[in-house]
């Protein structure tokens, strides 16, 4: 991919569905041997906000009442206990070498240090309130970590073809390709390259992905891409997307419109520089 993996980091918070980005890392860290390392970032602006003397909170059944910033602190060590024995558990079932880490930093911002060798993993999808209302998360704003390798997972969901979006046959597009097709093959399931119109023409490029898949067992197809980022996003939006792969600054680029498709789809998002 990027060469070895060496550890998966989870991206734990008190906001994000915890339990499939802990699954998600598991199922990856079996994949590659690697190691599973937890990160639970405690929220600086929430500790901020609840420092604040009309700081209130608002619970279901209890309804509002004051909010400190003691509170808030014992709330959040609270959940990062919780996501602590998810991950334990999950490395037991899996057998895996695990560790966790707490951490001070705003969600929405890369906070989660990384290594050569890391592959980041995060959840975009809020934990649920009551049965069906999730709050939106600022997961969409982080762009690839420094290692380079960002997935975000969305709650568990069955099926669909990997596509990828692809500009050119440079470095980054090598190694977009070459994740996809790991999470094809694992999948079994179908590779859809999209590429501009001239390189859906281009034998020399049809050549070279087809040298670049030869090490894969998937059924991968070349089309070409719509014109524009909006035609390119509703243009996925009609296929049966169950992982759309990336270069952090390949279209569609636009977080609010990869949120959007995440959301309509189910489909997990996978950032590469």
């Amino acid at each position: 991919m990027t060469g070895e993996i060496e550890r998966i980091v989870v991206s734990l918070d008190a906001v994000s569905e915890i339990s499939a980005a802990i699954e998600a890392a598991a199922r990856l860290a079996v994949r590659w041997n690697a190691a599973l390392h937890g990160v639970f970032v405690e929220d600086e602006d929430l500790l901020r906000l609840a420092g604040l003397p009309f700081a209130r909170q608002v619970s279901l059944g209890a309804g509002a009442e004051a909010l400190t910033a003691a509170q808030a602190a014992r709330q959040l060590r609270a959940f990062a206990e919780t996501a602590r024995r998810e991950l334990a558990a999950a490395a037991r079932r899996h057998d895996l070498r695990w560790s966790f880490e707490i951490v001070h930093g705003a969600v929405a911002a890369d906070t989660v240090t990384t290594a050569a060798g890391d592959f980041v993993v995060a959840c975009a999808a809020s934990r649920p309130i009551g049965a069906h209302f999730r709050i939106d998360t600022q997961r969409w704003r982080a762009v690839a970590p420094g290692s380079g390798l960002l997935l975000l997972t969305q709650p568990a969901r069955a099926g669909g073809a990997v596509v990828t979006v692809l500009h050119d046959r440079e470095g980054a597009s090598a190694r977009v390709l070459d994740a996809a097709a790991q999470f094809a093959e694992t999948a079994a399931a179908d590779l859809l390259v999209i590429c501009a119109t001239k390189l859906a023409d281009d034998k020399l490029f049809e050549a070279w992905v087809g040298e670049r898949l030869a090490a894969y067992a998937v059924r991968a197809r070349i089309e070409p891409a719509p014109g524009d980022p909006a035609a390119l996003q509703r243009h996925i939006l009609g296929l049966d997307c169950g992982l759309l792969a990336l270069a952090v600054d390949a279209e569609p680029a636009d977080p609010d419109r990869r949120r959007e498709i995440a959301a309509r789809t189910g489909c997990d998002i996978l950032v590469m520089r």
